[in-house]
C-alpha cells in the first residue's frame, strides 16, 4: 500500500503512508477462524503549517534552526498482529440474523523505531423483525498503549470521526488543540450502534436498494503526558512567546448522532449513503450532515 493524506481543515500536514502487510489465517472450527498478520510501514509528516498546534510541531521535532519551519518527521513501524473472529451469520454479504464477533492485539516493536500495543474488539447482532426489515446492534473499541518507556505518537493514535459516529466530520472528535483548531486524535475509542434496516417502499428489489434509520453514541479520548504538559505554554514560544497559549482539550464525554441513510448493491459494490445530526457533542466537535461512500455493511 502507499497512501497519502493532504493536508485537511483540521491536519495541517502531510502524512504518507507506505508499507506492506503479509496475512495468514486459519479456521479452528467451523465458525471460529484464527487470523495472523506482520506489517512493516513508513510514516512521514511533513509539510507541517507553521502556525499548527505545538503538540503536533513537538511530535515532529519542533522547528529547523536553518529554515524556521517545523521539521519533517518519519519513522518505521514493524508489528505483528494476531485476532480471534466468531462468525454465526446467515450470510456474510447481507446478514439478517445471527451475530460475529472478533478482538485483536498489534504489537509493534519487532523490529522498527516504535514500540506499541494496540487492543481493537467488536460485536455485531442481527435480528430479523420480519421478513424484510433487520434490527443491527453493533459495539466496538479500542485502546493503544506504548511499552518499554516509548509514548504513542501522534499519527498512531486513533483519529475518527463520521466513519464512526456519524453526524461529525472526518477526524471531527477527540483530543483538539482549541487555540489552533487541530485535532490530536486519542488513545482509546468506543462506539455503540442501533440500526433498522428496510426496503423502500415502490422501489424495485432488483435494483438493490434499501433504507436504514440509526442512533450511533461513543467517544474518542486520551492523550500523552508529554501534550498534557503543554496546556498554558505559548503555541509559539521563538516567535510569539507572549502570544496565545497551547488550549487542548482530551476530547472525554460521549456524543450521540441519530439519522437515516441509503444503501446501494452497485455492480462496483455497494455504495452507502447517511444523513446525521449531532445530538449530543462538544462546543470544540466538528460536524457533517451527509456522508456517502463505498462501504462493507456492518
Amino acid at each position: 500500500f502507499y497512501r497519502i493524506t493532504q493536508k485537511y481543515d483540521f491536519q495541517p500536514f502531510e502524512h504518507t503512508r507506505a508499507g506492506g502487510t503479509v496475512r495468514l489465517g486459519a479456521p479452528l472450527s467451523e465458525y471460529l477462524w484464527l487470523n495472523t498478520s506482520y506489517t512493516l510501514s513508513y510514516d512521514q509528516m511533513s509539510d507541517i503549517d507553521r502556525g499548527a498546534s505545538r503538540a503536533i510541531i513537538e511530535a515532529a521535532g519542533g522547528f529547523d534552526p536553518v529554515t524556521g519551519r517545523p521539521r519533517d518527521f518519519d519513522y518505521w513501524t514493524s508489528a505483528i498482529g494476531t485476532s480471534l473472529t466468531y462468525d454465526r451469520r446467515n450470510h456474510t454479504k447481507t446478514p439478517t440474523s445471527g451475530y460475529y464477533l472478533n478482538g485483536g492485539v498489534d504489537f509493534a516493536g519487532a523490529g522498527g523505531d516504535v514500540q506499541y500495543v494496540r487492543f481493537q474488539g467488536e460485536a455485531r447482532y442481527y435480528y430479523p423483525i420480519t421478513e424484510r426489515i433487520t434490527f443491527v446492534g453493533r459495539v466496538a473499541g479500542g485502546h493503544i498503549m506504548g511499552w518499554g518507556g516509548d509514548e504513542v505518537r501522534l499519527l498512531d493514535q486513533f483519529y475518527k470521526g463520521g466513519e464512526t459516529i456519524r453526524g461529525f466530520d472526518r477526524i471531527g472528535i477527540g483530543a483538539r488543540d482549541l487555540t489552533t483548531d487541530d485535532s490530536l486524535g486519542g488513545h482509546t475509542y468506543y462506539v455503540g450502534t442501533a440500526e433498522v434496516r428496510f426496503p423502500i417502499p415502490f422501489v424495485p428489489d432488483e435494483l438493490g436498494i434499501s433504507g436504514a434509520v440509526f442512533v450511533d453514541a461513543g467517544s474518542l479520548f486520551g492523550i500523552s503526558n508529554s501534550v498534557k504538559k503543554l496546556n498554558g505554554q505559548p503555541e509559539d514560544p521563538i516567535n510569539d512567546p507572549t502570544g496565545p497559549v497551547v488550549n487542548i482539550k482530551d476530547g472525554a464525554g460521549i456524543r450521540v448522532s441519530a439519522g437515516f441513510g441509503i444503501m446501494w448493491n452497485s455492480p462496483l459494490g455497494p455504495l452507502r449513503g447517511d444523513f446525521g445530526w449531532a445530538l449530543v457533542k462538544e462546543d470544540y466537535d466538528k460536524e457533517q450532515v451527509f456522508r456517502f461512500g463505498a462501504s462493507t455493511r456492518f
